[in-house]
């Protein structure tokens, strides 16, 4: 059966989670109390107690959490499903929202074994419909995938202009979530390398580039 092997939370960013026996999945937000918590595209985390295992077989002493993914799943190949896709556990409701993550610095688990399972496996979503969750509830993979979008800018277009171009985007678009990809000068956060996994890894259905000045350049070569 595929289902939840743990859950975990944190009260900041960059550390390991704490596991406890269940929470609340708040709807467009994510998990009561979780540091990651917000509104934005990766509101819940997951990883698969199986992928932990290749680390532990790598010679780590890892366990669910450790690698700050909220929901630790067991029996599920989180790899297999595409962004879009809705899984319910229990009255909650989510949404696929991205595979894989890039990191732009090296965590401590990278360091000690040269590797680090979750940019690769672990996978994120968006809740559409609340609930409580418990270790051991069922995970159920939906028949439904709906579409995505993107917006991609600089930072401060984000900061100052981010709420209005997602209204314009889901008024455009009409997507079941809008992600915003800030572009930066570290690995993974060139124009070139977000479009390359907006569109190979992610498959997202609408991407808009927000380049009023003409100053980001479209060409990926």
């Amino acid at each position: 059966m595929n289902k939840i092997k743990a859950i975990s939370i944190s009260d900041r960013k960059g550390i390991r989670k704490k596991n406890i026996p269940a929470t609340r999945l708040i709807p467009s937000f994510g998990l009561e109390n979780d540091a990651h918590a917000g509104k934005w595209h990766r509101q819940v985390s997951f990883l698969a107690e199986e992928s932990i295992a290749t680390m532990r077989a790598k010679g780590l002493d890892v366990v669910a959490g450790n690698f700050a993914e909220n929901i630790t799943t067991e029996g599920l190949d989180l790899t297999a499903l595409e962004v879009g896709r809705h899984i319910r556990i229990g009255e909650a409701e989510l949404i696929i929202s991205q595979l894989g993550k890039i990191c732009h610095t090296r965590c401590a688990i990278y360091h000690q074994a040269g590797d680090c399972v979750m940019p690769r496996e672990g996978i994120f979503a968006v809740i559409v419909k609340g609930g409580a969750i418990e270790v051991g509830d069922a995970i159920e993979i939906d028949d439904r995938v709906s579409t995505s979008a993107a917006i991609v800018g600089t930072k401060e277009t984000e900061e100052s202009l981010g709420e209005q171009l997602q209204q314009l985007t889901g008024e455009k678009f009409k997507p079941a979530f809008i992600r915003f990809d800030a572009l930066t000068s570290k690995e993974g956060g060139t124009l070139a390398a977000i479009l390359e996994d907006l569109v190979t890894t992610q498959k997202t259905t609408d991407i808009v580039v927000y380049d009023p000045a003409g100053n980001l350049g479209l060409t990926l070569a």
